[in-house]
């Protein structure tokens, strides 16, 4: 779809896409930190992680103690495994016409099979569920329990 490729383009040429509205309402500190960590590699902030934990942002985590024993600033209520109600709604109509204004130029690009194939890789936040953060097995699934006939998620 026309929508993905856009957006593919823009992720690899950041450089000249990357732009954060006002409407975003990020703190000074927040969007120092996004601009500072795209950027050329020559600058990126994070040439190790004390460099990045020393950002301003980071000024109210309490690394020594560890960030998985603080309590998180913001928890998701998630009800089941595919649960989206967190992600911003998305309008269908604007997804079919995402590619037909001002979009022809990236469009034209990519058709023409110049560009290098940068693959997406779906990922997932597994240690959200495995520590007790959303949904999760109460036991360890067994397979010769002849009561335990439904999928199996993992």
């Amino acid at each position: 779809p026309t929508h993905l490729r856009e957006t593919q383009y823009k992720v690899i040429n950041w450089e000249n896409t990357l732009h954060i509205p006002e409407a975003a309402n990020l703190s000074p500190e927040g969007m120092d930190l996004i601009l500072k960590l795209c950027t050329g590699a020559d600058r990126r902030l994070g040439k190790n992680a004390q460099e990045v934990k020393s950002h301003p942002f980071f000024n109210s985590v309490d690394f020594e103690r560890g960030i998985r024993r603080q309590v998180a600033p913001h928890i998701p209520r998630i009800q089941y495994l595919t649960d989206t109600s967190n992600f911003d709604p998305v309008d269908p109509e604007r997804l079919r016409n995402s590619g037909s204004s001002g979009s022809d130029k990236s469009d034209e690009l990519l058709d023409s099979g110049k560009q290098p194939f940068h693959g997406f890789f779906e990922f997932t936040f597994r240690r959200f569920f495995d520590d007790g953060g959303g949904p999760a097995y109460p036991s360890r699934i067994s397979l010769d329990d002849s009561e335990n006939q439904g999928p199996v998620y993992v």
